[in-house]
């Protein structure tokens, strides 16, 4: 299982299998009913646990009856049994493989592995002397004769056909180490090593000579190891493990540069072990290499592996913490700026959706507007206008005032808009001087009755942080400034504050709602509020670049931005509106054209069905998921199949999706 290769990270010093096996058992673990666990990923790629008898009633089982006319995926379900431990079970489908399967060498060995498991020598012998009748005395197929003549105690007609089997194929590696620890208990290291370097003569070797690296890297003979990987590489005949072996071993040596110099301009994501691109990230992190890291981190995550993500995840988390160290902020001339100020309607989650009117409840355009710009950053000593990656607080000067409007428009009967100054090619301004609202009265829309200003201050970044809030609330008819609330907060009460800001206001200015405008919106808690506020403070971003106010190139920590709310709507399955969220950044990656947005399709497949299965609103959406990955298909189908009946505003809301090249922005 992939969890176990996880904990090859740069290697292990593996001896050689005392006998010719056919992979490790899966790593388990006791349950409280002392049944062992299996570790497996679902549709999101994260561990779960199940026990081993629910394991293969409900997922090994069904998935063998569902591919039995599958000879690759049979042949992979039939392995990854037997590494399992159900043998037992596997002797049908390995019969059923041997019949479709075109691959007679891999067939007939399944076969004779699944009779071995069940103590059936004399059918195995017969099912691998049949196989070399088609394809010839292979190294696998010899292979597995020896393990035949070795389980009935017959060691020197099994030693004779396991030399056959290296002789037949050098490089075949239950076959070498099979054999090699045999020399080794009969002659010590000097017969293992005696029988590698034998090995290694052979016509067409590579493998041998990598365990021979191995021990030169313990004998400190970085050298003599170098001379036989160049070997190997020269030849091209290694197969997609042999990399991750040469970076472990290296790794495990500290000749972290070799593993760049040597394995990089070899490595395959598609053709080679993973588990080797994760060595060469773990190098390149090391090394300070970004780069070249980050550029292997967008081709890795292209496999979309389930398993692989959360560790491609926190090569992300380092390289993005490594590039703030090496980020200063660059002095520009505000002169030279082309400022432009852009207003938010509703909430920045309902935007990327292709305005469906028919979905969120609309607002009586007579209603009162309150309106909330963002918080300005104050700073104790002076500064200079400079351009800057955005950071914590540059965040929170418009996640905040995103989030209060958010509140404002579904807890209150105001018409809530958010105001933001963004830098043409540029990105948002964080301005470090507190906001005057005086000249804002003459520029703030007539049906507007009250703006909020305010300002955020903050002593240090990350979980060690301390912030002060504090919030002006402004009277359009009165023209002034009505009140003033603050509050301070470390990290970690930062959110309970904004809520309590969000109450005092709201109090306030009135309007108050008893019920949501939206039936199926909640108001996110303590335990909610501060991962929220990271999620509006990202999909302001997604929006700013769905709309080409932000370069593309610009985009910093994408992967993280398009996981957060699904994440967050993992923890919170009962939360629709973090369900919405993510929807929304699918639409707003296909309207920025996002490079990475094919790696979503999976999950967000799952996630639709999740949602259907519990009747959330948030299902109603799917067209934009299709749309998303081109599922023209599934879209035109739905489509068709709407009843005459289905109200037109809904209608138009297809009609802008199947009609439109890229999801439109609003």
């Amino acid at each position: 299982m992939f969890k176990q290769f996880i904990k090859a990270l740069f290697g292990r010093n593996q001896e050689p299998a005392a006998a010719g096996g056919n992979g490790s058992p899966p790593a388990v673990i006791p349950s409280s009913g002392g049944e062992e666990l299996i570790t497996v990923f679902d549709a999101y790629g994260r561990e779960v646990q199940i026990t081993r008898s629910d394991w293969r009633d409900k997922v090994f089982m069904p998935n063998l009856e569902k591919n039995w006319n599958n000879a690759d995926q049979l042949y992979s379900l039939i392995v990854s049994g037997l590494n399992d431990g159900f043998g037992s079970d596997l002797l049908p489908a390995a019969q059923r493989l041997l019949e479709i399967d075109g691959n007679e060498e891999r067939s007939h060995t399944v076969l004779s592995i699944v009779l071995m498991k069940s103590n059936d020598l004399d059918k195995a012998e017969a099912t691998l002397r049949a196989g070399m009748a088609k394809v010839g005395e292979t190294g696998t197929l010899l292979t597995n004769l020896a393990k035949v003549f070795a389980e009935r105690g017959d060691q020197l007609r099994a030693d004779e056909t396991l030399w056959q089997a290296v002789q037949a194929d050098p490089n075949q590696e239950n076959g070498l180490l099979w054999w090699a620890s045999v020399q080794r208990e009969r002659d010590g290291d000097a017969g293992y090593l005696q029988a590698l370097r034998t090995a290694a003569a052979l016509p067409g070797s590579w493998r041998a000579q990598l365990w021979l690296a191995r021990h030169c890297l313990g004998e400190q003979d970085v050298s003599a190891a170098r001379a036989l990987y160049q070997e190997v590489l020269a030849s091209g005949l290694y197969d997609g493990g042999a990399l991750m072996m040469m970076s472990g071993d290296l790794g495990n040596s500290g000749q972290i540069q070799l593993i760049l110099e040597l394995i990089a301009p070899a490595y395959d994501e598609r053709k080679h072990d993973p588990m080797a691109g994760l060595n060469l990230l773990r190098a390149c992190q090391q090394l300070g290499k970004l780069d070249e890291g980050e550029a292997l981190l967008a081709r890795m995550y292209g496999l979309s592996l389930a398993p692989l993500k959360q560790h491609l995840d926190q090569f992300t988390h380092h390289f993005q913490e490594m590039r703030k160290g090496e980020v200063h902020g660059t002095p520009i001339n505000e002169a030279e700026l082309k400022i432009d100020t852009i207003a938010l309607n509703q909430p920045i989650w309902q935007y990327g959706l292709s305005n469906p009117d028919w979905f969120f409840a609309q607002k009586d355009e007579s209603a009162p507007g309150i309106g909330f710009f963002a918080l300005s950053k104050i700073v104790d000593a002076a500064s200079t206008a400079e351009e800057q990656r955005e950071d914590d607080v540059g965040r929170l000067t418009r996640a905040i005032p995103l989030y209060l409007a958010e509140a404002a428009h579904y807890w209150s009967d105001y018409t809530s808009s958010c105001y933001f100054q963004i830098v043409e090619g540029g990105g948002p301004v964080v301005s470090g001087a507190a906001v005057d609202g005086n000249p804002l009265f003459d520029i703030v829309p007539s049906e507007m009755k009250y703006f909020v200003t305010g300002e955020i201050s903050g002593t240090a970044e990350g979980a060690d942080a301390e912030w002060r809030v504090s919030l002006h609330l402004w009277n359009c008819s009165t023209r002034t400034k009505q009140a003033t609330e603050s509050g301070a907060a470390k990290q970690s009460e930062l959110g309970a504050l904004v809520l309590s800001l969000e109450e005092r206001l709201l109090l306030m200015v009135g309007l108050a709602r008893e019920q949501a405008f939206d039936e199926f919106y909640l108001r996110p808690t303590p335990e909610v509020i501060g991962l929220y506020l990271t999620e509006l403070g990202q999909a302001f971003m997604l929006t700013l670049l769905a709309n080409n106010m932000v370069p593309k190139d610009r985009m910093w920590g994408e992967r993280a931005m398009l996981d957060w709310p699904l994440n967050m709507a993992l923890q919170w399955p009962g939360v629709d509106v973090l369900k919405v969220m993510y929807i929304s950044g699918l639409g707003k990656a296909v309207g920025y054209q996002s490079d990475v947005l094919p790696e979503y399709k999976e999950r967000s497949l799952q996630l639709l069905r999740d949602a259907s299965a519990v009747q959330s609103p948030a299902a109603r959406l799917a067209p934009i998921v299709w749309k998303a990955f081109g599922m023209s298909d599934d879209l035109q189908a739905h489509v068709q199949s709407l009843p005459h009946d289905t109200h037109p505003a809904y209608v138009a809301w297809l009609d802008r999706l199947v009609g439109s090249n890229k999801t439109p922005p609003g």
